[in-house]
């Protein structure tokens, strides 16, 4: 890239700017020490400290001025000189200027995360604050809020070998369902209820020889490196996974370490045999301990930050003031090494695990051992306390095991293949982790000693769990149609079983409601023949009456007739042989419909009777029949419940077939996203490189832009200035000609007065004389007297006068001799200013044309840069947007308890 020559000030100003330095560490010498000079070092120098503040050097700067400390390292927001200069608090600095450019002040903030260091070399100082809430109180309270878990972070592992290694280290966060397996260069993050992974944090410097979570399970700490070589402690923010933190500078790995719960500590140690503790406000040792005589295997602070338990390979349990370092109590008691210490929730209480097989429980008031017992045969390799007080152990005799205070086995966990080596309790979900020689990480629960599955601490990459997955689901489909045959032959022997069975059901059914509806049959019928046959009675009753009634009524009208004939003449006895031969035929009548009516009731009877009799026999066959069908249906019934389950079961096999393809179906997609995701972060962090490449180019380019364009403003002001010198010096010799001329008519005109006054006043004084002569003459005349002090008045007066008048002359000589002198420094300052605004006119002219490609190349690059930050802003986008997608993937319900 072909650039002018940047000016010393523009090259320093290059530095100045954070995205430009992915590989040094922003410092006060290089990055801001540059800044300052240029926009703060007139005013605040060794020689002049304005405010008593020395900006010049970086001993004066951190000593700060008149209003106290100027940096507060790692907390830019309570620095006062950054405050001033970000115009968050008043007076604004620089003074009577625009505030600083944006990536001034962003490297001037970002110096102060990092520490304030003063070189590239310098140690960085962590912030003062914790970044997050680390205390936790000592009743064991859950901490506020939701538990600490990990967001939606990388799965592709830093190594994957075709075998495992020992287990290193494991640990369980204190509030979420979430475990930290160790493996080589990395720490796998579990979901300790689904068992499935949430992340990979890289440990590059080797392997984690422990790892714990702070006391509120919003960070995991990890300590290792490589055996003979190098040693340290890191420190990750479990949500987001990003490295926060790193102690230590061992030339042997760490074997132990633990974060204290305020985040105030870091403490670590290993075969140096030296506890060392380090603060995390600077990132200074704070103190270290050298009493131990052997390797350093273990060490913890105590919930409540007071005390730091430490344990060597020589049996050797000690317990320190941490914030002190001092002794506080040794405790005595072990005959092998002490692998593992651990402090109950209370922090009254001290746990300890040794290779003599036993484990020992120490309380804090004097160091007493309270209780002890042999844990597992050939040594204990590892252990831990329990939030409700139940301790977890693992040893040499191949098994994981839980217990009570008092020493009594809860439970045995299946044995390992080989010596189980670290073991873990997740409180949340009540499930043990341990780990043996082999690499194989078990999980079980507690309650039941059910294994509830494995972890791994070398997992696959994602396109080896992709191709895993998908194999599965071809599998799975064809499991899945299978059971769906199955299913489907036996619903349809169902369908044709519960079709006897409905069948059976009906003809049993029908037959009750026939017999039923019989009976209520043959009950209406036998009313209907009673009704009948006591109708059939009355009327053969009748018919009987009529019988013997009509012949005696015939003969009754036969002898009346007989009496009519023989007495003609009565009338009456005419009409009563009337009515009786009346009578006689209306009774035969009804006699003969009463035969008629008795033969029809006879056959009504007949008919009931003989459906009486039919249905009686049906009635008694439908009785015979009903057992036989009930005993048919309630076989069918009883076979029906083998029918269902062939059903229910194969509809469970495809219930879980389906489930299983569901979940791995599920899991490819899930894979898939990850392994996009994976493709997404790394064209994020090329894109992001290019974007820093771009934006480095367009802040040299743009540098000398601004170099330039404030040069030619400063030359267009210096025009300016002599312009508005020429043009002021030009009215200035007008105004002064005409300040002369009107000095010089002021002066003729009192020459004109003074000649007037130098002639009158003798005649006046004349006048004087003789007015006093004559008032001599006539000393009693009043009014001459009078004329004498009026003249002499008027004649003081003109003698004042005339004194004025001469004075006034001596000023306009006067004013008339500076207008001429006026004129001439004036004249000679517009020769002076055209000759300077000539030269400037010439530089300005200069200027421009050197801005032109400049000013084109700085536009390109500011072109190309918001091309590429479109770029960076469309990859973070695609980022987060795969990171919702996976998000509803890993989400878990905590438990409360």
């Amino acid at each position: 890239m072909n650039l002018p020559k940047l000016s010393i000030v523009a090259a320093a100003l290059l530095c100045c700017f954070p995205n430009i330095m992915a590989d040094d560490k922003i410092n006060f010498e290089d990055h801001v020490k540059p800044i300052f000079r240029a926009k703060c070092a007139s005013c605040h120098n060794t020689n002049k400290k304005t405010a008593d503040l020395d900006l010049s050097n970086y001993t004066a700067m951190m000593q700060g001025g008149g209003s106290g400390a100027s940096i507060e390292p790692g907390d830019p927001d309570s620095s006062y000189l950054f405050m001033l200069i970000n115009h968050d608090s008043e007076p604004y600095m620089p003074p009577n200027s625009d505030k600083l450019p944006d990536e001034m002040i962003n490297t001037v903030r970002k110096w102060i995360e990092l520490g304030a260091p003063e070189t590239s070399s310098s140690k960085v100082m962590l912030p003062k604050k914790a970044a997050v809430n680390l205390s936790v109180d000592v009743s064991g309270d859950r901490p506020a809020g939701p538990p600490p878990m990990p967001d939606v972070l990388g799965l592709e592992p830093v190594v994957h070998t075709a075998t495992t290694t020992a287990v290193s280290a494991i640990a369980t966060s204190p509030w979420a369902k979430l475990v930290a397996v160790a493996g080589q260069k990395q720490v796998v993050l579990y979901n300790s209820e689904s068992l499935q992974p949430l992340a990979v944090l890289p440990f590059p410097e080797g392997q984690a020889r422990v790892l714990k979570f702070s006391r509120s399970g919003a960070l995991l700490l990890a300590g290792g490196g490589h055996g003979a070589s190098k040693g340290l402690a890191v420190v990750w923010n479990v949500r987001t996974g990003e490295r926060i933190m790193q102690v230590g500078d061992e030339l042997d790995e760490v074997l132990a370490a633990d974060i204290s719960a305020d985040q105030s500590l870091v403490a670590l140690g290993g075969p140096g045999k030296i506890v060392r503790v380090y603060s995390t406000v600077t990132g200074e040792q704070a103190y270290e301990i050298t009493k131990h005589t052997d390797w350093i295997y273990s060490l913890e602070f105590s919930p409540d930050s007071v005390l730091l338990a430490t344990a060597d390979r020589a049996g050797g349990l000690h317990v320190w003031e941490a914030f002190t370092g001092r002794n506080y109590l040794t405790l005595n008691g072990h005959k092998g090494a002490v692998n593992s210490v651990s402090w109950r929730l209370d922090s009254n209480m001290l746990a300890s695990a040794s290779a003599d097989a036993s484990v020992k429980l120490w309380e804090m008031e004097n160091g007493k051992n309270v209780k002890s017992w042999n844990a597992h045969g050939g040594g204990t390799t590892s252990m831990e306390f329990c939030r409700d007080g139940r301790v977890v152990t693992c040893g040499r005799d191949k098994t994981a095991k839980i217990w009570d205070q008092a020493g009594k086995q809860l439970k045995a966990f299946e044995a390992f293949s080989d010596l189980a080596l670290r073991v873990s309790h997740c409180d949340e979900t009540d499930r043990v982790i341990a780990g043996d020689w082999t690499g194989e990480v078990r999980v079980w629960k507690a309650a039941d000693g059910a294994r509830a599955g494995d972890l791994t601490t070398n997992p696959p990459t994602l396109e080896t769990r992709l191709k895993q997955t998908q194999d599965s689901v071809a599998v799975l489909n064809k499991k899945l149609v299978a059971a769906q045959a199955a299913l489907t032959a036996a619903t349809t022997a169902q369908v044709a079983y519960n079709r006897k069975v409905t069948d059976a059901k009906a003809t049993l059914d029908n037959t009750q409601k026939l017999m039923v509806q019989r009976q209520a049959d043959i009950k209406a019928t036998a009313a209907l023949l009673a009704a009948a046959k006591t109708k059939q009675t009355g009327v053969q009753n009748r018919s009987t009456k009529l019988a013997a009634a009509i012949p005696e009524l015939t003969a009754a009208a036969k002898t009346a007739a007989e009496a009519a004939g023989m007495m003609s003449e009565d009338g009456e006895l005419k009409n009563v042989v009337t009515k009786l031969n009346e009578q006689v035929t209306q009774k035969q009548a009804e006699l003969q419909k009463t035969q008629q009516e008795i033969k029809t009731i006879a056959a009504e009877v007949a008919a009931l009777t003989k459906t009486i009799a039919t249905a009686t026999a049906q009635t008694a066959a439908d009785k015979k029949a009903i057992p036989v069908h009930k005993a048919t249906f309630d076989k069918l019934v009883a076979g029906r419940k083998a029918v269902d389950g062939k059903v229910a079961e194969a509809t469970g096999v495809v219930s879980a077939s389906q489930a299983e393809l569901n979940k791995a179906t599920s899991d490819v997609e899930k894979w898939k996203q990850y392994v996009a995701l994976q493709n997404e972060l790394q064209q994020l962090t090329a894109k992001l490189a290019e974007k820093d490449k771009v934006h480095l180019e367009f802040l040299e380019a743009d540098a000398v832009v601004k170099e330039a364009q404030q040069t030619m403003v400063k030359t267009q002001q210096q025009i300016a200035a002599k312009s508005q010198t020429i043009t002021a010096s030009k009215k200035s010799i007008t105004e002064l000609n005409a300040a002369i001329a009107t000095a010089e008519k002021q002066k003729a005109s009192t020459k004109i007065l003074v000649d007037s006054h130098a002639k009158a006043i003798p005649v006046l004084k004349t006048a004087i004389a003789q007015a006093k002569t004559a008032s001599s003459m006539l000393p009693n005349d009043a009014d001459i007297k009078t004329s004498v002090t009026g003249l002499e008045k008027a004649s003081a007066a003109k003698e004042q006068k005339l004194v004025e008048l001469n004075q006034q002359i001596a000023a306009a000589d006067t004013r008339m001799a500076e207008s001429k002198a006026g004129i001439a420094t004036a004249t000679t300052a517009i020769a002076a200013a055209q000759k300077e605004m000539t030269a400037a006119q010439q530089t300005l002219s200069k200027l421009t044309a050197e801005a032109a490609p400049m000013q084109k190349l700085a536009e390109e690059k500011k072109v190309l840069l918001a091309a590429v930050e479109s770029e960076v802003s469309k990859a973070q986008a695609a980022v987060e947007a795969r990171r919702e997608q996976l998000r509803p993937k890993i989400q878990v319900t905590q438990v409360t308890r």
